[in-house]
């Protein structure tokens, strides 16, 4: 029972703030990144680019600026 306990709070904190390995893309309470990036790259037809971070900034994504 505390194992589930610990296993569940470690879970829940674990998913209110994500870092993708993959440009230094930073979420806080997003969608998944795999999903967030493919849907953005539809509707955007870019990979990056203003109209692509704002894409991803609606699904929680953030990337830091240099």
């Amino acid at each position: 029972m505390l194992k589930t306990l610990v296993f569940s709070a470690l879970l829940f904190v674990s998913a209110c703030a994500s870092v993708s390995d993959d440009g230094g893309w930073t979420g806080n309470g997003a969608q998944p990144f795999d999903g967030a990036r493919a849907a953005c790259q539809v509707e955007t037809q870019a990979t990056e680019g203003a109209q692509f971070e704002a894409c991803m900034a609606g699904k929680g994504w953030t990337r830091p600026q240099p």
